[in-house]
C-alpha cells in the first residue's frame, strides 16, 4: 500500500483522506478495489462507485452529447465489473453547459438511456444543474452474489495476466483528436465503451484479482504490483491493439507501446489467474464465447518491464504516471513521452 505513495494521485488521496473512518461493514481498504464494497446482512456484498467525466470533455476528446451520455454511465459500470458485481442502477449528477441547447441535452440523455439499456440496468435518480464548467458524474450500485468480491489483491509472482479485449480504443480517440480531426469525428461517434460485466461474472471462478484499464494499462499493472508487493512484465505484441490505433501511430511514427501510459483507457478488465488453472480457464472462456488475451505475467521483482521491438526495458513507472501533471498541454505531454521513448532506446 505504501508504495502507491510514489504516484501523485494516490499520494494526494491518502493525504486528504487520512482522517476518514472506515465503515465497519466495508471489506476493502483504500485503493484495494475499483468499487467500494460493503457486506450486507444477507451475506451478499453491495458495490458502490462514482466517476466523473470532465477532463475528457474539457480537453475536447469527447464532445458528442450522445457519446458523453453513453460514456458517463459505462465508465462507472466498468468499476462494478472489476469486482464482479451486477448493476442495481445508477445515479446521475450533471452540470450542463449554460450555452447548450435543449437538443444537446436530449441527445446526452439519449446516450445515457442507450447505455443503461445495453447494460440491462436503470437510472434511479439524480441531479441536473447548469454551469460554466460542464461535468457529468455517475454513481453506480451493484450486488456481488459470490462468496467474496474481486479486488486488486491476490496476484502472485508467476501469474499470467489477461485482458478482456483489445488495447487502445480510448487512446486512439485521444490521439486522433490532435492528429486527424476527420478520423476523430468518425471515431467519436463510434466510441461506445462497454463494461465487461457479463465477462467477469461468467469467468469469476477463475479470476484471482482484477482492475479495469480506465486509467491506462501501465497504471493498472502498477497498482496490482504495488498492492501485492510484486511486479509485472508486459509482452507488448502488436496484436494486442485495435488495428486502427496501429495505423495511426505508424503514420505518426508514434511508439505504439506509449498508448498504455495515457490516462484515457479502454475500459477492459485486466486480471490474473492461477498458472495451473490456465488451461481450464481458457477452455471455459472459449466455450462461453468470451474473448481474453494473455498480455504478460506477474513477477517477483517490483516495477514493470515491457518488451519493445525485441528488447526488454525496465520502465520508470513513477515518472510516466506523474508526467501528465507536469505538462501544460496534451501536445507537450506527447512530446515528453516521445522523448522518454528515445531515451529508453538509447540506453541499450
Amino acid at each position: 500500500m505504501q508504495s502507491l505513495e510514489r504516484f501523485t494521485e494516490f499520494s494526494l488521496i491518502n493525504k486528504l483522506t487520512k482522517d476518514f473512518k472506515q465503515h465497519p461493514d466495508q471489506v476493502n481498504k483504500r485503493h484495494q478495489s475499483d468499487s467500494e464494497i460493503l457486506l450486507q446482512p444477507d451475506g451478499s456484498f453491495l458495490a458502490v462507485t462514482i466517476d466523473t467525466l470532465q477532463e475528457e470533455y474539457s480537453l475536447g476528446l469527447i464532445r458528442d452529447p450522445f457519446t458523453v451520455g453513453w460514456s458517463v454511465v459505462s465508465h462507472s459500470l466498468s468499476d462494478l465489473a472489476a469486482v464482479g458485481a451486477k448493476p442495481i442502477g445508477v445515479l446521475l449528477a450533471v452540470n450542463l453547459s449554460q450555452t447548450s441547447d435543449s437538443k444537446w441535452a436530449e441527445d446526452f440523455f439519449g446516450g445515457v438511456q442507450a447505455s443503461l439499456d445495453a447494460h440491462s440496468t436503470y437510472c434511479l435518480g439524480g441531479d441536473t444543474n447548469f454551469s460554466d464548467s460542464p461535468s457529468f458524474t455517475c454513481t453506480a450500485l451493484g450486488r456481488v452474489d459470490h462468496p467474496k468480491p474481486l479486488s486488486r489483491i491476490g496476484a502472485e509472482s508467476g501469474d499470467p495476466i489477461y485482458v478482456t479485449g483489445l488495447l487502445g480504443m480510448g487512446n486512439l480517440l485521444g490521439i486522433a483528436s490532435h492528429a486527424d480531426k476527420k478520423l476523430w469525428e468518425k471515431l467519436e461517434k463510434e466510441y461506445r465503451p462497454y463494461a465487461k460485466i457479463r465477462e467477469v461474472c461468467s469467468l469469476f471462478q477463475w479470476l484471482k484479482c482484477a482492475i479495469d484499464t480506465s486509467d491506462a494499462l501501465i497504471q493498472a499493472l502498477a497498482i496490482l504490483g504495488s498492492l501485492n508487493n510484486i511486479g509485472a512484465h508486459f509482452y507488448n505484441s502488436r496484436d494486442f491493439y485495435d488495428p486502427r490505433l496501429i495505423n495511426i501511430t505508424d503514420n505518426l511514427r508514434f511508439p505504439l507501446w506509449l498508448v498504455n501510459v495515457f490516462g484515457m483507457g479502454e475500459y477492459e478488465i485486466v486480471f490474473t489467474v492461477e498458472p495451473w488453472e490456465e488451461e481450464g480457464f481458457l477452455r471455459d472462456a472459449s466455450e462461453k464465447g468470451i474473448f481474453v488475451k494473455k498480455i504478460g505475467e506477474m513477477r517477483s521483482k517490483p516495477g514493470i518491464s515491457a518488451a519493445i521491438d525485441g528488447n526488454t526495458f525496465e520502465l520508470d513507472v513513477p515518472y510516466l504516471l506523474n508526467l501528465f501533471g507536469t505538462c501544460g498541454s496534451v501536445e507537450k505531454y506527447l512530446e515528453a513521452l516521445i522523448k522518454y521513448d528515445n531515451h529508453l532506446r538509447a540506453s541499450l
